[in-house]
């Protein structure tokens, strides 16, 4: 399993005339925590990964609002990969407040995809050697 937070500060764009962050910006908490975490789990970026013929998009996403983020918070955003990828990768993720309250619970499937054929593929082998320390 491997676990990486992320940190966020809610921009005042992103809050209604409440201060509350619109739920549309939870989709881009994950990403951002996401893409931190595969470049902390596997040493390789994104980038590297698409230069590389492999595109990772995303299949599903769920979400789960416990308590409001409001507009000037830093959040924590938790990513956890608790199993080896495959032709799917899965993410769940916790977003904590700065009271160390737990205000979101999500998930992610994404898919890796051959850039040329835009079908499944593995896992590049690059960024398997990296995540494989954390799941032996």
């Amino acid at each position: 399993m491997f676990v990486h937070e992320t940190k966020v500060k809610v921009r005042y764009a992103e809050t209604d005339q409440m201060g509350v962050v619109h739920h549309a910006n939870y989709a881009l908490y994950y990403e951002l925590a996401r893409t931190e975490c595969f470049e902390a789990c596997s040493g390789i970026t994104y980038e590297s990964m698409e230069a590389d013929g492999v595109m990772l998009p995303l299949l599903e996403l769920q979400s789960k609002f416990l308590k409001p983020a409001l507009y000037n918070q830093v959040l924590t955003v938790k990513s956890i990969v608790k199993e080896l990828p495959t032709v799917r990768l899965n993410v769940e993720y916790e977003i904590y407040n700065e009271k160390e309250e737990l205000i979101n619970i999500g998930k992610t499937t994404l898919v890796f995809v051959d850039k040329n054929t835009r079908r499944p593929c593995h896992p590049p082998k690059n960024f398997m050697e990296g995540v494989s320390q954390y799941f032996n």
